[in-house]
């Protein structure tokens, strides 16, 4: 899919991200929003090829033999965590999560070049608490 297909469809799921209610009772159906956006933008990663120190691809091709690869461990903040490293050195990958955070955070007032600097603040700290 193309960029400008990718943000179309991110500005449908805000659309109906945004009439979710504020309760803590409504978190979850917010987050399926936002982790249906995230989808998105993974499997565009993982059709371009784009791969960080062997994730996706070759971690899946051995965990048919290595029990260390299991769904475990291809877990939400394994691919939050390739989608920020895929972002500091892929303008395209960049671009897409920048859209995502602008769209659905309209009161993110934060430049492209600062939300990269952000972004290699958390790989350098690992906030994800993940290794490839």
């Amino acid at each position: 899919m193309e960029i400008d297909k990718i943000k179309v469809e991110i500005e449908k799921k805000y659309q109906k991200w945004k009439l979710v209610p504020s309760g803590i009772e409504d978190f979850t159906t917010a987050e399926i929003y936002e982790s249906s956006v995230r989808s998105i933008i993974i499997d565009y990663c993982e059709a371009k090829g784009y791969e960080v120190e062997g994730f996706p691809f070759q971690k899946r091709i051995l965990g048919i033999t290595d029990d260390y690869y299991d769904e475990d461990y291809f877990c939400f903040w394994r691919y939050v965590k390739y989608l920020d490293v895929l972002a500091t050195t892929n303008e395209d990958v960049l671009e897409l999560l920048y859209f995502y955070s602008r769209t659905f955070w309209k009161d993110c007032e934060i430049s492209k070049d600062d939300y990269r600097k952000d972004l290699l603040a958390y790989i350098r700290a690992n906030i994800y608490d993940v290794e490839f």
